[in-house]
């Protein structure tokens, strides 16, 4: 039997105490928990408010139980004063055998919450003013919370840069506008839908290039934007999905050949290269 407690002075009338008692038994034997204590008062000052039983296994594999009590103290001494908790009797059983096993009192010191007579003068009944609280520096806390600040508008400005929001929708990046607007339409798997989607596309192609872009012009336009030559071939695709859309009659055709999602991919690449160009021109 082994009883952990806690300090053994300082503690005032409603004040609780948790004990802890590890009860080890022999292989075969268990505690009776129908011996347990109850929750209850054990004194006119004192009750037991709760009592935890959680089961381990012990090194060598023996049972063993760690048993939480904690206690409440209605005691109010007028000067400070020992208390005992009674010892706790307990049993365990190993078939028609039992035994019985005890947890050893504890004794704790009680306070008064205030001195019998005073040494000051004044009223002896009277309270001890509050303790004014501590004031807690705040300067760390702030400049920290300013540089947070800072750094999180930093990159939110340079965020908003890179990606045309705001004040910075000015710049000249159609393809991240085209984007944003195909992103928001709602019917982009139905032939009016995928239309508009190539509508944007266009313009922004137009806008990209400063005139009317068509096919038989992507190779110069390219050939004057060397980022964007890696998409060649899908760019290709796309002008010739647009023909079949609008002057082939086949919009089945036109989105089999380049279907929304593939469209709206190569928006996003295209704008992924036109942000990225944007930047280094900005840094040169």
């Amino acid at each position: 039997m082994d009883l952990y407690a806690p300090r053994a002075f300082g503690y005032l009338i409603g004040d609780t105490i948790t004990l802890e008692a590890v009860v080890t038994l022999d292989a075969g034997w268990r505690l009776d928990e129908s011996a347990l204590p109850r929750p209850r008062p054990v004194t006119y000052w004192l009750d037991l408010k709760r009592l935890d039983v959680k089961p381990e296994t012990g090194p060598d594999g023996a049972p063993r139980y760690r048993l939480t009590l904690t206690y409440q103290t209605f005691y109010s001494p007028l000067e400070p004063r020992a208390l005992d908790i009674p010892a706790v009797p307990l049993a365990a059983r190993n078939g028609d055998a039992r035994e019985t096993l005890t947890i050893p009192a504890w004794t704790f010191v009680s306070s008064p919450l205030r001195e019998l007579v005073t040494s000051q003068r004044g009223n002896p009944m009277a309270l001890q003013p509050d303790i004014r609280p501590r004031p807690y520096p705040l300067a760390g806390d702030a400049r920290l919370a300013a540089a947070a600040a800072a750094v999180a508008a930093a990159s939110l400005l340079a965020f908003a840069a890179a990606s045309g929001w705001g004040p910075f929708a000015g710049r000249h990046r159609p393809f991240a506008a085209a984007l944003r607007h195909m992103r928001r339409l709602p019917d982009l798997d139905t032939q009016l839908g995928y239309e508009d989607a190539l509508q944007l596309l266009h313009r922004a192609f137009d806008d990209a290039a400063r005139y009317r872009l068509f096919g038989e012009d992507v190779h110069a336009f390219l050939a004057a934007r060397p980022a964007l030559t890696g998409e060649a071939e899908t760019i290709d695709r796309f002008f010739t999905a647009s023909r079949l859309a609008f002057f082939g009659d086949a919009p089945e055709t036109a989105m089999a050949l380049l279907p929304p999602e593939a469209l709206i991919d190569l928006a996003r690449r295209l704008a992924a290269t036109e942000r990225r160009s944007s930047i280094q021109n900005e840094a040169a």
